[in-house]
């Protein structure tokens, strides 16, 4: 499949959806959803700085090795903000787990919908 990451590169990455590529989103997912659930857990503060040191280091280690970045492109996404990271991380999910570009911006848009009429009440 390919995919276009316009914040890192005008190319096009080719990505092979191989057990190790499922395996990688799978646990990047996981690990995602683990920092979630333990955000409201009793952390010391030098436990929550390895827990985010971590997260940031697994993103931006899938997006990289997902995509097969050049040192060009993973110095761009060394010097992106982490909420655009995780903006990639997760189009690179939702790409490998089999959503088109255009299902992806209808969720884009649902979900900017959902905020707005939360953010009114």
């Amino acid at each position: 499949m390919k995919i276009k990451e316009a914040k890192l590169s005008s190319r096009e990455h080719i990505v092979k959806v191989t057990n190790r590529v499922m395996k990688a989103t799978l646990a990047l997912q996981l690990m995602m959803a683990q920092v979630d659930d333990v955000e409201d857990a009793d952390l010391t503060p030098i436990e929550q700085l390895k827990q985010q040191q971590k997260l940031i280091d697994d993103v931006i280690n899938y997006i990289t090795d997902t995509l097969r970045l050049n040192q060009k492109e993973q110095e761009k996404l060394d010097d992106l903000e982490f909420g655009e990271t995780v903006e990639i991380a997760n189009n690179v999910i939702l790409r490998v787990q089999g959503l088109s570009d255009e299902d992806i911006a209808k969720l884009n848009r649902e979900a900017e919908q959902a905020d707005d009429k939360s953010e009114a009440e």
